[in-house]
């Protein structure tokens, strides 16, 4: 994911500093570009209308996440309301140390305005090339982008949900309005036709195409049901194709495991997340994590906690994308099936987040624990990892019931939880830290 800052100067002809207001943008916007930061230099410093105009054109047709206002000097404070007339995005408000030139108070000034107006802000108080600043600027943006990629994603729920499942009962209009998904409910005959239309040979076809992808992988499961599972592939493709979707989620159990499995594991590598048993906003998950970390997500359940260790075993049947493989991979017949074609592995060790989201309207909530993934065995078949935590794991378990959190947990590489804290707060998600 891209975060994308505009950013503009403000000051006044009048006041000490205003002569070094072009420098300190120019020398805040390299400090954020060292860190990796996507910047869109207005090259405008904000005084008066007419530069309010010039720094509104600047900004004409780009595509940005959050407007960074760079104070130099104390300033009116209707300038950046102007500018919010032709560019309304979220804003930070950055200010500088100096006795004399009113940076401080003027940030203060404008956030005591922005508070009556009920304008969200945030605040970075620092030298311009610090790293700590850009560092904290990027974090504070992050959300902004998040949420704006968010609000354009389309995730397709395949054959609604399993039955008696009722926590995963998916609520459109909460999805839509916190996480900003959209939802395409999609009847599972469009995919069974998909498959029944595609012939054998096309089906082989696919499969030559995929072989790359398939190299690391050995086969256990009969050719058939190699080929059964590139159909399902396929539709799912076709289907992806059609209604631009980035997410899915397929009612696999009990009458599609192992036939989607694999696909779900080749589409993962492609980019777009799959759930399991029609849990739409665990889909949902899946895709947040995936746009935070850039890597394939493991669908998994919380399935059995060593106190002597302090861990957790996380493991579902066997759908996640190959890169996040710690070994060998076996393309086999499913758990409890036996049958089709499944992806199973172990997840690399490494530092790791775990996501559950559940609930509907007011009551939806985002649980989120950050531990070590540590080098393990089969433990479970499909694709097994074993977290260990700072916290007690049975603290965890006990948090976990009394807070009502579900049973799916979708686990991503590195440390989200200062991201997904403020972008729960951004959206008006209850958030709960568990570790």
């Amino acid at each position: 994911m891209n975060t994308r800052i505009a950013a503009v100067g403000l000051a006044h002809p009048f006041e000490v500093g205003y002569d070094k207001a072009p420098e300190l943008l120019e020398t805040t916007v390299a400090a954020l570009r060292k860190q990796g930061a996507d910047v869109i230099d207005a090259g405008v410093v904000m005084h008066d209308l007419e530069t309010v105009r010039l720094a509104a054109d600047a900004l004409k047709g780009e595509d940005f996440d959050v407007l960074l206002i760079c104070i130099a000097t104390w300033s009116e404070d209707h300038h950046l309301l102007d500018l919010l007339g032709y560019v309304d995005k979220p804003v930070i408000l950055r200010a500088y140390p100096a006795r004399d030139t009113g940076s401080l108070c003027c940030a203060h000034q404008i956030g005591a305005v922005f508070t009556d107006i009920q304008k969200t802000y945030d605040f970075v108080y620092g030298e311009p090339d610090s790293v700590e600043c850009a560092e904290k600027t990027l974090l504070l943006a992050l959300p902004h982008a998040l949420a704006g990629v968010m609000s354009r994603v389309i995730v397709g729920a395949i054959g609604g949900r399993v039955k008696g499942m009722t926590e995963i009962a998916y609520d459109e209009f909460s999805i839509k309005q916190k996480l900003g998904a959209r939802i395409v409910n999609i009847d599972e005959k469009e995919l069974t036709g998909k498959v029944a239309a595609m012939t054998d040979e096309a089906a082989r076809s696919l499969w030559e195409q995929k072989k790359p992808m398939l190299a690391r992988c050995r086969q256990i499961s009969d050719d058939a049901a190699m080929l059964e599972s590139m159909k399902f592939y396929g539709a799912m493709r076709e289907l992806c194709d059609e209604y631009g979707l980035s997410a899915l989620s397929v009612k696999c159990y009990t009458t599609y495991m192992g036939k989607v499995c694999l696909g779900y594991s080749i589409l993962a590598e492609e980019g777009i997340v799959a759930s399991c048993e029609g849990d739409v906003t665990n889909a949902v998950t899946m895709k947040i994590l995936w746009e935070l970390s850039g890597k394939p997500v493991n669908n998994t359940d919380l399935l059995y906690l060593d106190e002597e260790k302090n861990t957790i075993l996380f493991a579902h049947c066997g759908s996640s994308g190959f890169s996040i493989a710690g070994g060998e991979i076996e393309l086999a017949p499913v758990r409890l099936a036996e049958s089709g074609v499944c992806s199973r592995f172990v997840m690399a060790p490494g530092q790791v987040t775990a996501v559950n989201i559940c609930g509907h309207g007011d009551q939806l909530r985002l649980s989120v624990m950050t531990g070590e993934a540590l080098p393990c065995g089969m433990e479970f078949p499909g694709n097994p990892t074993v977290i260990r935590f700072d916290r007690s794991v049975e603290e965890i378990n006990e948090e976990i019931m009394r807070c009502g959190i579900g049973h799916h947990w979708m686990v991503s590489y590195g440390d989200y939880r200062a991201a997904l804290k403020r972008y729960c707060k951004l959206r008006g998600i209850k958030y709960f830290e568990l570790c």
